[in-house]
């Protein structure tokens, strides 16, 4: 059972108030998963926020008709984030080991924002970063198919 000092070693949840993450762990669903499961599909409907306990976990999906993975580990925050437009997901995700995520509905995230400014202010922070790696990886994507369809008109 996850409690105040598991969420406190997240980093998003450092030096947050005993009452705010007692709340948020009785929001959220802990959730275990065994080694190969899955735990959202690309195209599920973005319904949730997860926070990685404990256990790899791996997101692979395809974006731009490119197949993208990346990995996931304890501390990581996953899954849509309070003021995000994801209505589905748009990667899958499973479990690479036995693993355990605690599953925040995105219906609370009114509650959270008010409940919780500060770490709905360090999750916006979190989704900036996040917006910043897609652009960073669809430029380089478009930097290098350029540089094909240059290297073809050489040829």
């Amino acid at each position: 059972m996850i409690d105040k000092s598991d969420l406190l070693a997240v980093p998003v949840f450092v030096g947050l108030p005993d009452d705010q993450i007692a709340w948020f762990i009785s929001q959220a669903e802990e959730l275990h998963f065994k080694s190969g499961d899955t735990y959202f599909r690309q195209g599920d409907p973005a319904d949730a926020m997860f926070v990685i306990m404990e256990g790899q976990l791996q997101g692979r999906g395809e974006i731009g008709g490119e197949t993208i993975m990346f990995s996931m580990k304890p501390g990581d925050v996953t899954g849509v984030l309070p003021f995000s437009r994801m209505k589905q997901f748009t990667v899958g995700a499973r479990a690479l080991t036995d693993a355990t995520v605690l599953r925040f509905p995105s219906s609370l995230f009114p509650d959270l924002v008010q409940k919780m400014p500060e770490l709905a202010q360090r999750l916006v922070g979190l989704m900036s970063d996040r917006i910043r790696e897609t652009t960073r990886i669809e430029q380089q994507r478009d930097r290098l198919a350029s540089l094909g369809k240059l290297s073809a008109g050489l040829a």
